[in-house]
């Protein structure tokens, strides 16, 4: 993004490209780009005065010491947590991911200004020494003309789906490994599990080795654009993350009126107001998912559950909202 302030400040946002659903792609690409975006603030961008960064900071930092060295202001936005996500993958991959904590601090400690999503973040990426300069606000706002709720709950089938991901932190091996006790309990459920990750075939081997494929839908990558459809049709989301920041599907699904079932974890508690918005997991063992997933789906108020979900996201995830909250940061 390119613009001006009230008081003349240029702003350059810089982010990154997509890099195809290979972690090791993205990873190599993500390397790459360092170099990229370092070359285009000495260059291109030279002349903006404050850079935000929408990246992983974790490995920023050779951008955002050329940003520092030209004298530039530099906000960052943190996404995730790449802790946590270290801690859960296994293998040369988790050592990878935690090698990027060495450079966290340091990067914090050249921005001007961290952007968080709410005060949970601060403690869980120990962000208490930088609380002078921590500012609060979304990564994105809902389009709430494509994400809209184009079925009420009595409209849709008993469809429970998740949809992000393939990967551990995303904990979608012990969603897949609650199916059987669900569908044990309820004959009538079906699922769906939506997206792409190293963890596919895997969750396919235990959908065959439980016996349960003809109950449970793998529908790959899920373009953006059909995106709002497929939310439509389910009775409830669950993200049973053990990392999260603020999931923008959550946030789609509550604007189409879907109820989610989330980890309470990063941001998601400042949103999800268990039983009144949406419902939040106390833990992701399977035994709790089961669990909870029941109460959820033989509930006699998701409707009410449904507009209180879509209210929220009207009230402070629009356009205008997300104006305001960085226009008081810049």
């Amino acid at each position: 993004m390119v613009g001006k302030t009230q008081s003349n400040i240029n702003i350059i946002g810089v982010a990154h490209r997509e890099g195809g659903r290979s972690f090791w792609k993205k990873l190599l690409l993500h390397e790459y780009q360092q170099i990229e975006i370092s070359l285009k603030i000495a260059s291109e961008l030279k002349k903006a005065d404050f850079l935000i960064f929408f990246i992983g900071t974790e490995s920023a930092l050779l951008p955002m010491l050329t940003a520092k060295l030209l004298r530039k202001k530099v906000a960052v936005m943190l996404v995730g947590n790449p802790y946590k996500v270290a801690e859960v993958t296994k293998g040369a991959l988790g050592k990878i991911l935690s090698m990027r904590k060495a450079k966290f601090t340091f990067n914090m400690m050249l921005s001007n200004k961290i952007i968080v999503y709410s005060k949970s973040i601060i403690k869980e990426r120990g962000l208490e020494q930088f609380q002078a300069k921590i500012f609060f606000a979304p990564e994105h706002f809902i389009d709430l003309g494509l994400f809209n709720a184009r079925k009420k709950i009595s409209e849709r089938t008993c469809l429970v789906g998740y949809i992000g991901r393939l990967s551990e932190e995303k904990g979608v091996l012990n969603f897949v490994k609650a199916i059987p006790g669900i569908i044990d309990a309820k004959k009538d459920v079906t699922f769906l599990v939506g997206g792409d990750g190293h963890l596919a075939n895997e969750v396919k081997s235990l959908l065959v080795g439980n016996n349960i494929q003809a109950k449970v839908k793998m529908v790959g990558w899920i373009s953006h654009e059909d995106l709002s459809a497929y939310l439509n049709e389910l009775t409830l989301l669950v993200l049973p993350s053990f990392t999260e920041g603020l999931p923008n599907i959550m946030l789609e699904a509550m604007a189409c009126g879907t109820p989610v079932l989330a980890s309470s974890v990063g941001a998601i508690p400042d949103v999800i107001i268990d039983g009144e918005n949406g419902f939040l997991l106390s833990n992701n063992s399977t035994e709790n998912m089961v669990s909870r997933i029941m109460e959820i789906i033989n509930r006699t108020d998701l409707q009410n559950i449904s507009n209180n979900a879509r209210k929220t996201i009207e009230e402070e995830f629009s356009y205008r909202d997300a104006v305001k909250k960085f226009s008081n940061i810049l």
